[in-house]
């Protein structure tokens, strides 16, 4: 019931066309409650939920009934479901942005969990066909049936150690790999990182020098070929 005294309606316009007949008809107290929300929507933007559910409880009631009608007004118009339809709840709230779930990481858990019920249903289809296959084949050895039933169980409860023992290191290599992959992927996102920086360090570097005039000069003598004066091919 606290919860319910905490959360506040978004008092829409249809909404207050709906409450504003009712001051006259409630009851007093829950009148006196209404009214402090109607009575200046413009400096109220909510009403409470808890008064909302009073007044559809009282709606529902044979007081209400008769005074409704006598009003002229459609009980079904008060119900829950007709005052909340269109409104926000605890529109005053800030409630923390959703952030969306990788699909990756929830394909590869999705991917996780059939693996696990897979190798759950192979174990207990292993032991059960184990002990029948046992206990079909003890019907030749000339034991007697209790001999044969526990020799039956036997051999179950061996193989069902047997799968919980694989199930057991199966699922710690699995959880070897998550956390080994974690820090792959944070190294890997930090080396990434470093060679965005390392290849804008180097591209200002070429831009800083190419605005540089004694680089230019000096990038110009090496392009160009070397001219040879005529004279000096005169013999």
């Amino acid at each position: 019931m606290n919860q319910t005294n905490e959360l506040n309606i978004s008092l829409e316009h249809h909404l207050l066309e709906v409450l504003n007949a009712l001051p006259t008809i409630l009851p007093d107290d829950l009148a006196v409650q209404l009214s402090a929300f109607i009575s200046a929507p413009s400096s109220n933007t909510v009403i409470p939920y808890h008064i909302l559910l009073k007044i559809s409880q009282w709606s529902r009631s044979p007081a209400g009934l008769k005074a409704m009608q006598s009003s002229s007004l459609d009980p079904q118009s008060y119900s829950m479901v007709s005052l909340l339809a269109g409104t926000r709840t605890s529109p005053e709230k800030n409630f923390p942005a959703y952030v969306a779930k990788d699909p990756e990481t929830e394909r590869r858990h999705a991917a996780n969990d059939k693996k696990a019920v897979s190798t759950v249903v192979n174990g207990v289809l292993s032991v059960a066909g184990t002990g029948f296959a046992t206990w079909w084949a003890s019907e030749r050895t000339g034991l007697r049936l209790e001999w044969r039933a526990l020799f039956a169980t036997f051999v179950a409860l061996v193989v069902a150690l047997a799968e919980i023992i694989l199930y057991m290191i199966w699922d710690s290599r699995r959880s070897t790999k998550k956390t080994e992959r974690a820090p792959r992927i944070l190294l890997r996102n930090k080396k990434l990182v470093e060679d965005s920086n390392k290849a804008g360090t180097v591209n200002a570097t070429a831009a800083s020098s190419s605005t540089d005039p004694h680089h230019s000069a000096l990038r110009q003598r090496l392009v160009q070929p070397a001219s040879i004066p005529h004279d000096s091919l005169v013999t």
